[in-house]
């Protein structure tokens, strides 16, 4: 029970998990090994952007220190809760980010067993100034480092429109800005002037009360016609609009262009200033400000090739003593007492590798584990697993992507793992197709197309329109060889901008007619820095399958189960096996002080029966658990650079209450050398009326120890313990655990691309090494 009192938040879900597994469903697995998909950076005169990129949907919380430090935590919270009870077999993970030294950038960590929540953690070789923003794809949260000087308006969190970053982005197509930069050919009609004098005289009249967001859709619908009287016009307020709202990267676009189309003109010289004063801000040098015509940059010809090789030794001893007063002392020892949990040498890589030229860019990615058993007593003592390996190439000028191999989705009916293909079109700046097709992996140690299920699909994406929507539709099917095993419709909503984000799906079985989900999650950044965030679930568990009616059956396929049930029989035991899970939360967090932040949240589950069928007993409802948490950050109270957190928890259960205690540090000793010391306090009690008479007691204490070797060498070892009393019946019960792991993570980078025609020359790699 005491790993139940470190992760009580997530119990409610990892039913839900254990329940998909136990169905053996036939949809993705939800990821349990690898959090992070990846790194890209940005980088620019005084400002780089980084952004993280995960397996899973998540929903930003808040961050802190809130604007500069030399560690900076962002609290995330997944939007997809199945995967939430994945994320506590995770603990802690690293990604590699490449060419982060110049971003002063140290290490980038994961740890999913926190008093409050995942957390992702940013080190930096000394205090840098920075802003924080989640991505618009809900899998990423991007962060505008500005160095050691103040953050600035031209430094903001948002990937720039076409920019190329290093690294291993998310699945998707380049992206593409609100409006499409050649207008159609042709003459507006009358009937479109009218409509472009309304737009414009609404667009002014925003402008004047500073409603600047409510503006750029009305100037960017203008920009849609043919060239008329009102296009310049529409153009300069589009880029002053932008430049009012602090978006100085889409106002330079927007003057830029400008310039090119309008070299002469009344608006000229305004333009030309607003668009000099812009330059200096950002930091460029202004002679470029007047160049009316640039040639379309193209990427350069390269490779590199970057990554991380990790091992990892991983022990959990427990010792456990039973006193039933009502029975004799047994003088013989319990074969019992002692117990080795794990035992495991875990060696695992991550390898990234990108090839570009002047049509194309591709990308390939390997990530797999070799766990080693010490154990001689195992039956299985070596087991590898693959949890990604793909190649990816997109087509530049065609705006076609494409990807094959084991990776991961989570849009387009798709959620977790699968092996198969990805292709997507970007046919026009608002509209993209996608097909995607494959097999479902439940687990990264499976063989390719291990259950004979498939699946296809089709999604349609939209936006953005109205500063800041994009909608899908999509459409998916899963077969177990000719038998069906999933038909599902839906859609999806994302809004996104820098204070704001929301994302909703849908998802009905047009086989079953279930809904099978209905998610909502969204976060609001106030003027305070405040966070406000919120949440709610509604989903079977597991998604509706045909395969969920093989829990509890004596059958390992459908079709060892068609020999005694029709399929009708079959897809009404799946319904009868599939519980229904609600859920809704809200947050809080707010800054104190620069050095002081508090935040709080409250949580409510609700999880079905299932009636007895086919054998199998019914399962009575879980029944409405409320969850309970707040949190004291501060930072930089005796040191420079030390963080301390305390939090508080309970949890209102079916059959008890939890209340926990959790108070940690992180203190840096050296600028290479960091202690981490942890201690967490349970108690457990039945106080429902239920005949149970329980008492639990638990104490978890834990150092963790990290030591910057080099800048590519990372040595960690955590040691802890943890003892738990429980009280029931009379029988006092006492169980100590020991764990301990240790490890060494080292990082790589090789970037093969000739920096002179005279390097070029010289390059004795083999094609296309060397284009």
């Amino acid at each position: 029970m005491g790993a139940f009192v470190g992760n009580y938040r997530w119990f409610s879900l990892a039913l839900s998990a254990v329940a998909i597994l136990a169905a053996r469903k036939a949809v993705a697995e939800p990821v349990l090994d690898r959090a992070l998909a990846g790194t890209q950076i940005f980088t620019g005169k005084g400002c780089t952007i980084l952004k993280v990129n995960f397996n899973l949907r998540i929903r930003y919380g808040s961050h802190f220190p809130l604007s500069s430090s030399d560690e900076l935590r962002v609290t995330v919270q997944p939007v997809d809760r199945a995967l939430a009870a994945a994320l506590v077999q995770i603990r802690r993970e690293a990604a590699r980010v490449q060419d982060g030294k110049a971003a002063a950038i140290k290490a980038v960590d994961f740890e999913a067993d926190q008093s409050t929540g995942p957390v992702l953690r940013i080190l930096f070789e000394y205090p840098v100034a920075y802003q924080v923003a989640p991505g618009p794809d809900f899998e990423s949260i991007i962060i505008a480092i500005a160095g050691n000087k103040k953050s600035s308006a031209a430094c903001r969190p948002e990937v720039p429109p076409g920019a190329h970053g290093h690294g291993i982005p998310a699945p998707s197509a380049p992206p593409v800005s609100l409006r499409p930069m050649d207008r159609p050919a042709g003459k507006a009609s009358d009937a479109d002037l009218r409509i472009i004098a309304a737009s414009m005289d609404e667009g002014r009249a925003a402008l004047r009360k500073s409603q600047y967001k409510a503006a750029f859709p009305l100037f960017t619908k203008v920009l849609r016609y043919p060239e008329n009287q009102y296009s310049a016009e529409a153009q300069e307020f589009l880029g002053l609009a932008y430049q009012k709202d602090g978006q100085l990267l889409q106002a330079r676009n927007e003057y830029e262009d400008y310039l090119r189309r309008y070299p002469k003109g009344e608006g000229n010289e305004r333009v030309a200033q607003r668009l000099a004063g812009i330059l200096t801000a950002i930091g460029e040098p202004q002679e470029k400000l007047r160049i009316t015509k640039a040639p379309e940059r193209r990427a350069e010809p390269g490779w590199s090739l970057y990554g991380s090789v990790s091992a990892f030794y991983i022990r959990d001893d427990s010792f456990r003593t039973i006193r039933d007063p009502s029975l004799p002392p047994i003088p013989n020892e319990d074969k019992d007492e002692h117990r080795v949990h794990q035992n495991t040498l875990l060696t695992s890589i991550d390898l990234f590798g990108t090839w570009t030229n002047e049509q194309s860019k591709s990308k390939f990615r390997f990530s797999g584990t070799e766990e080693h058993s010490f154990d001689s007593q195992s039956t299985n003592r070596e087991i590898v697993g693959v949890s990604a390996l793909y190649a990816e190439t997109l087509l530049t000028d065609w705006g076609v992507l494409g990807r094959v191999g084991r990776q991961t989705r989570n849009t387009g009916g798709v959620i977790g793992r699968f092996d198969g293909g990805l292709l997507s079109w970007q046919a026009s700046p608002a509209v993209r197709f996608n097909l995607v097709g494959g097999s479902p992996v439940a687990s990264r140690r499976d063989g390719i197309f291990k259950d004979q299920k498939a699946f296809y699909g089709a999604s349609i994406d939209f936006g953005p329109f109205l500063g800041g929507i994009e909608t899908s539709i999509f459409a998916i099917e899963q077969r177990d060889r000719s038998l069906l095993d999933r038909r599902g419709v839906g859609a999806e909503f994302r809004y996104f901008d820098v204070n704001k984000s929301a994302l909703g799906t849908v998802d009905y079985d047009v086989h079953f007619n279930r809904l099978n989900a209905a998610i909502f999650s969204g976060s609001w950044t106030l003027f305070d820095k405040s966070t406000v965030y919120a949440a709610a679930d509604y989903r079977k568990t597991p998604y509706l399958s045909a395969w969920t009616a093989l829990q509890g059956q004596p059958f390992l396929t459908l079709y060892d189960m068609m020999k005694l049930y029709t399929k009708d029989q079959i897809d009404q035991l799946a319904i009868d096996r599939t519980a229904t899970y609600k859920s809704a939360m809200v947050g809080f967090s707010h800054p104190l002080t620069e050095k002081l932040q508090v935040s709080a949240d409250a949580t409510v589950v609700d999880v079905s029966g299932m009636p007895a069928s086919g054998g199998v007993d019914a399962i009575l409802p879980v029944g409405r658990e409320w969850y309970y948490s707040a949190q004291l950050i501060g930072t930089g109270i005796f040191n420079p650079g030390d963080m301390y957190i305390a939090g508080v928890r309970f949890a209102d259960l079916a059959t008890s209450n939890l209340y926990v205690l959790d108070f940690s540090a992180r203190y840096p000793m050296t600028p290479e050398f960091r202690v981490s010391p942890r201690v967490r306090f349970g108690y457990r009690k039945n106080d429902k009326g239920e005949p149970t008479d329980l008492k639990e007691f638990t104490v978890l204490p834990s150092v963790l120890l990290n030591y910057y070797w080099t800048k590519d060498i990372n040595l960690e070892l955590e040691v802890g313990s943890k003892w738990t009393w429980l009280d029931q019946f009379g029988v006092k019960e006492k169980t100590t655990n020991l764990f301990v792991t240790a490890g060494i993570r080292y990082d790589f980078q090789v970037d093969g691309r000739p920096t002179t025609p005279a390097d070029r020359t010289k390059c004795a790699l083999p094609w296309p090494m060397c284009q």
